[in-house]
């Protein structure tokens, strides 16, 4: 397999490698997509949580943002604005 590095991840391989962490290219590279790989994995086993396991009172949502579910949203005017002098 060929993958083409940005020159910016080719100098943070080569620096790597003359910190003395890692021997070769191929060394850094596989570290880094196995630490991307746990990570995901740990991501994944994170389960989104409910409302009430949040501490939220029950039905909480539904009493307050549900009521308006059936009620537009309306946006009053405005009055005029005072112009302020440009920063430049």
């Amino acid at each position: 397999m060929n993958v083409s590095l940005t020159p910016e991840l080719e100098q943070f391989i080569q620096a790597q490698i003359e910190s003395g962490k890692y021997a070769t290219a191929t060394e850094v590279i596989v570290d880094a997509l196995r630490t991307f790989a746990a990570k995901g994995h740990a991501e994944a086993a994170v389960q989104p949580k409910t409302p009430e396991e949040l501490g939220w009172p029950a039905d909480f949502f539904e009493q307050t943002a549900g009521c308006l579910q059936n009620e537009p949203l309306m946006r009053y005017p405005q009055s005029e604005y005072e112009m302020r002098e440009s920063l430049e």
